[in-house]
């Protein structure tokens, strides 16, 4: 089948063709009787589908019509349409002035938009998860920010550290490209506590793409993409705002963002961050921390540019520090570090970012180019009782991206040339880890659109790694829209990626086993193939619709973490054997009275790897979970109500059968249940909110293996599978001042 992938691709050859073209500008009169450009507006022959947009100043180009005469329609929403007959392909510059609509008396218009969207347009299948999705819990960074979608899980790794990660298609979230903006953002070192570096009030939405993604943003999506799309100058109207929380468990945030437009071409837009978490907790007795104490500072400083014309441009600067202190509670650092007196941990974080994205329009409808870099650099010092890890990474990105048209806007097409430079210092203990990587690639993406019900979007690319060659990446996007509201997607694709085993799998540290590494590891590759259905349909004269999808995704080659094979000792080692991820999501969400919506998910995980020559269930993954969120507004959203609900079914556990008998776990988690709720109050300048989490206080009873003797053979803090904190009840308030 993946021969399919890449005779498919290398038959959808680019030929672009010169053709005569008409040529044009448009224009509106506004309330005073005076003109200005109009930018964006419609230009189409009628009756087909070949159609273009005005530019930031109102021009446009269009081929000349295949047949005379022709009808040239102008239309732009706000102004009356104009048709103009084309009867010669040769036609000197066309001024066209569209006359304002009448003006009407004050009508207050009130519609609502769903927080979470499923497109049938867009041509890759991609949930947006909305501001006011990412409002309905308190949200403070973006591990935070999934709690109502069903799409994406999030997960403790282990009973110390408080790092989370992400799961996708019931794989781990290192097979899920995380973006910003189209550009990758969490990798390398960042992978195991990047999640807590992103506040969640800076991001405006967030796009969900399960499966391969586009070729145009890398080689590593192979479960999926997240895309975070920040907040930007010329999007948000506030030039003040602030966020405040505090939780009974004593953590607090402050989030501050200060916008400015100097004029009309400069605006900037700072975001600042202060978190702490200073409270000791133990509700279980166990001499743990529940989590760690944590202090992180973060700031953020945007900028963007247009010049009126063709010329656009935004770039940025984020630097960030973390600390992070955990483990036993009488843990004193001058006295008990790198000693067995007490356990403790330490994590300490400090990087700093920057990303630039240039783009030219050409006077061409269509075509443009554009430049994306960024780059990383992040120390990362940590201790787990007397194990040491010190990382350093310094990283470099940069993609360059041109994009036209084949002849109508039917035929479209990016070319791109990609350039990586990864370089890692890490120090286990007494053994020194150093490698750098340089990867430069090549990329071609053809887009096929008829109409609105069927577009195609076939990729290639290929990247010479130096340390594993060249490697090819074909992936294929189809989208069919039967009716005008079925949608149905089938996607397909291959990906690969480097593996870090130390910060990918910060769970080891956190144990005593003793750490064994096999062979020399080889790229993780993978092919995923997937299936999305998406109906919508009307209960009782209201929206609703259903979503179903099925994805699978096979490896050819992983790097295994072995947990089974021995007791006392992790084995790290290249797969030999089978492993995939079969993954079942079914999405129902509908209004059954005004201002009362719902969404109910359903997932079926079937996750398995082979661990030494043995094919079993990967651990830690439920198979079967369920969601339901249930959210009311009154009239203009003064009051809102959010209630979810989240079942996770039971999982299977490393085996420890060759533990002391106190020490052994059962073979399988219990299943449990998570609620949350949330009220807002909406006042002129600010608004309140009050939430609970975890409103049944249901957490792991004794998550720590062997937690009186921390320093012992037996000690296990990664065998986590729930939540480690119990209930929590929050308080804030956001202020926005325009």
């Amino acid at each position: 089948m993946k021969n399919y992938f890449y005779i498919l691709l290398l038959l959808l050859c680019f030929h672009p063709s010169k053709a005569q073209q008409i040529t044009g500008k448009v224009a509106g009169k506004n309330d005073k009787g005076s003109t200005d450009v109009l930018t964006g507006a419609s230009v189409y022959y009628q009756s087909t589908t070949i159609g273009t947009f005005t530019d930031s100043v109102g021009s446009f180009k269009i081929a000349s019509p295949e047949t005379l005469p022709a009808k040239l329609i102008i239309s732009l929403v706000g102004y009356i349409s104009d048709t103009i007959t084309i009867d010669k392909t040769e036609q000197k510059e066309l001024k066209i002035v569209l006359k304002n609509m009448l003006t009407l008396k004050e009508v207050n218009v009130v519609a609502k938009q769903g927080s979470t969207l499923y497109s049938s347009v867009n041509l890759i299948n991609t949930e947006v998860i909305g501001g006011k999705e990412l409002l309905k819990a308190a949200c403070c960074n973006l591990s935070e920010s999934f709690t109502t979608n069903a799409s994406v899980d999030v997960a403790f790794t282990d009973a110390v550290s408080g790092a989370k990660k992400i799961q996708m298609l019931g794989l781990d979230g290192v097979y899920t490209q995380i973006l910003s903006e189209n550009m990758p953002l969490l990798r390398g070192l960042s992978a195991a506590y990047g999640l807590n570096y992103i506040p969640g009030t800076w991001i405006e939405k967030i796009m969900v793409t399960k499966g391969t993604g586009s070729v145009v943003n890398g080689y590593e999506s192979i479960s999926g993409q997240i895309n975070l799309e920040f907040l930007k100058p010329e999007t948000i109207k506030n030039r003040f705002y602030v966020n405040v929380y505090a939780s009974d468990k004593g953590r607090s945030e402050v989030n501050l963002h200060f916008n400015k437009k100097y004029n009309a071409k400069w605006s900037t837009l700072l975001f600042t961050s202060v978190s702490d978490m200073s409270h000791k907790q133990d509700r279980n007795n166990d001499s743990f921390l529940d989590m760690p104490l944590t202090r992180q500072y973060n700031i953020f400083n945007r900028w963007d540019y247009k010049s009126g014309k063709k010329l656009t441009a935004q770039f940025g600067i984020k630097a960030l520090m973390e600390n992070r202190r955990g483990g036993q509670s009488n843990f004193n650092y001058n006295t008990d570090y790198k000693t067995n007196r007490s356990y403790g941990i330490g994590i300490n974080t400090n990087s700093m970012d920057y990303f630039s994205k240039t783009g030219y329009l050409f006077e061409k409808p269509g075509r443009s180019i554009g430049l994306q870099t960024s780059g990383k650099w992040q120390m990362q010092d940590m201790y787990f009782g007397l194990r040491r890890y010190n990382g350093e990474e310094k990283y470099f990105y940069s993609n360059l991206i041109f994009a036209d048209i084949l002849k109508t806007t039917d035929h479209k097409y990016k070319l791109g040339l990609n350039y990586i430079y990864d370089n890692y210092n890490e120090k286990f203990n007494d053994s020194t880890f150093k490698r750098t990587e340089e990867v430069p690639g090549v990329f071609g993406e053809y887009t096929y659109t008829h109409a609105e019900n069927f577009s195609l979007v076939a990729g290639i690319r290929a990247d010479n790694h130096n340390l594993y060659g060249l490697q090819y990446t074909p992936r294929l996007h189809i989208r069919i829209n039967p009716t005008k509201s079925t949608t149905l997607r089938f996607s397909g694709g291959r990906g690969f990626r480097t593996s870090n085993i130390f910060v990918e799998n910060q769970s080891v540290f956190a144990s005593s086993r003793v750490i064994e590494i096999k062979e020399t590891f080889k790229p993780e590759i993978a092919w995923n193939y997937g299936v999305t259905l998406n109906q919508k349909f009307k209960i009782m004269d209201n929206e609703a619709f259903v979503n179903f999808d099925f994805f699978r995704t096979d490896f050819e080659n992983q790097i295994i973490m072995d947990l089974d094979q021995h007791v006392n000792k992790v084995v790290f080692y290249n797969l030999n054997g089978k492993s995939y991820s079969n993954s079942f999501q079914a999405d129902f969400g509908f209004e059954p009275i005004r201002d009362l919506s719902v969404k109910l998910a359903y997932k079926w995980y079937e996750v398995k790897t082979t661990y030494n020559y043995e094919l079993l269930d990967k651990p830690f993954i439920p198979k079967h979970r369920i969601m339901a969120n249930l959210s009311y507004s009154t009239y203009r959203e003064i009051w809102k109500f959010d209630f979810t609900t989240n079942w996770f079914g039971q999982c299977r556990l490393p085996s420890t059968v060759l533990s002391p008998v106190e020490y052994q776990l059962p073979k399988e988690s219990n299943d449990y249940f998570l609620l949350q709720a949330q009220i807002t109050k909406k006042f002129k300048l600010f608004e309140l909110y009050l939430g609970c989490e975890n409103i049944l206080d249901y957490v792991q009873r004794n998550p720590i293996v062997a937690a009186d003797n921390p320093f012992g053979p037996n000690f296990d803090a990664s065998m986590v599978y729930a939540p480690l904190e119990g209930r929590t009840i929050y308080f804030g308030i956001r202020l926005s001042i325009k």
